[in-house]
């Protein structure tokens, strides 16, 4: 079998000093001027960058817990790559890895191998979790399209920055027009940052056997994988984490109906479009089993 090899995914120390100049440009939010319609759309920014992390690069390129055609499944990967979140592959191997190696030494973001800040951040600009290995994921390796979109991640995102300026500055969208740095600042860079924090939070919050009110482990996954409510919102479900390394492939990680999981009624809406299908359910017998392990722990208190 032929290896699609390594695919460089740029330079380190320019990972870190765009990070850091984003974060700088968020300061931006305390002079530029803000609207309530910008407002608004920067929340809907947010919200639409989690769900390109969590219900695209997540939950169908990583783990495929739903089908949909190459046609959108291309237009999937673009959305995807202009969040902020890097390319579909690259986050599809260095997340099959974490299932793999959950919390031991090769699982690069968890904090009981590493540190809190190491897992929420500094693997992000680590050089050896920079580059894709594509043979880590070879089933979307072999589509060109997506390994073409991989390695050009960072013109998408460029593409998007450079749309924000002129709905700003000239459409009157934003309240009036001469919003144009208003756009850049709360339309990029504040989203995508808080989006980026909101998946780190996944990683280094919900592992490292926390308990407490915010934290529980119904699934013995032989991890430290938690569930939290507390991040159910801002990561739109992400935050059920026990229960996806429970069951990784669902489309759905809130596995009852009073665990909210914003994601998979986004994919159930567009499963009623017919743009994807055949999403992929909790087995009911992971379902039994999750309700008797909450019966046996609400009995021992």
């Amino acid at each position: 079998m032929t290896p699609y090899g390594i695919q460089n995914g740029g330079n380190a120390t320019a990972i870190k000093v765009r990070l850091i100049v984003a974060h700088a440009v968020c300061l931006g939010v305390f002079f530029v001027p803000l609207t309530k319609e910008l407002l608004l759309l920067a929340l809907l920014a947010y919200f639409a960058r989690v769900f390109a992390y969590e219900g695209v690069a997540h939950r169908y390129f990583a783990h495929h817990s739903f089908k949909t055609s190459r046609v959108f499944q291309f237009l999937l990967a673009v959305f995807q790559t202009g969040s902020g979140m890097r390319g579909p592959i690259w986050w599809a191997d260095h997340h099959r890895k974490h299932h793999r190696y959950s919390d031991g030494p090769l699982d690069r973001h968890s904090p009981v191998t590493h540190s809190f800040w190491y897992s929420f951040v500094g693997w992000l600009v680590d050089p050896a979790a920079i580059d894709t290995d594509l043979d880590g994921a070879r089933d979307l390796s072999r589509f060109p399209e997506l390994v073409w979109l991989n390695k050009r991640h960072n013109t998408v995102q460029l593409a998007v920055l450079l749309a924000c300026y002129p709905l700003g500055q000239y459409t009157g969208w934003l309240g009036h027009e001469g919003m144009g740095l208003s756009a850049v600042v709360w339309l990029f860079f504040l989203p995508m940052l808080l989006a980026v924090h909101s998946a780190s939070l996944v990683n280094a919050w919900t592992h490292g056997g926390r308990s407490g009110p915010f934290h529980h482990q119904r699934f013995d996954t032989g991890d430290s994988s938690t569930n939290s409510w507390l991040l159910a919102i801002p990561t739109m479900g992400a935050s059920w984490h026990n229960n996806h390394h429970r069951c990784m492939n669902a489309s759905r990680a809130g596995f009852y109906w009073w665990e909210l999981d914003l994601t998979y009624w986004v994919l159930r809406a567009l499963a009623l479009s017919g743009l994807i299908w055949d999403l992929r359910q909790v087995p009911l017998d992971v379902l039994a089993e999750g309700k008797q392990a909450d019966e046996t722990r609400a009995l021992n208190g």
